[in-house]
């Protein structure tokens, strides 16, 4: 894993983390003398219609079933 090194005002006035590859971590060193290190993890791509369904088994169903159309209620909305 490489590794860079900043300061406290360098991540102030900047945001190296966006620049980092995967596995990449910045130390910085504060002037106290305080050491942190942001290390990027990367999870691999989303896959939103995995998410969706995690999302739906969390939340549980009550009441009666409606059927819902969302096009005319955007377009309601938009009116």
């Amino acid at each position: 894993m490489e590794t860079k090194r900043i300061t406290g005002r360098q991540l102030r006035h900047g945001t190296p983390e966006e620049n980092l590859s995967p596995g990449q971590s910045i130390v910085i060193e504060k002037r106290g003398g305080k050491r942190f290190e942001l290390t990027r993890i990367d999870r691999g791509p989303a896959n939103f219609n995995e998410q969706m369904d995690r999302v739906f088994q969390e939340i549980p169903a009550e009441g009666r079933r409606v059927k819902t159309n969302f096009a005319s209620l955007i377009m309601e909305e938009r009116e």
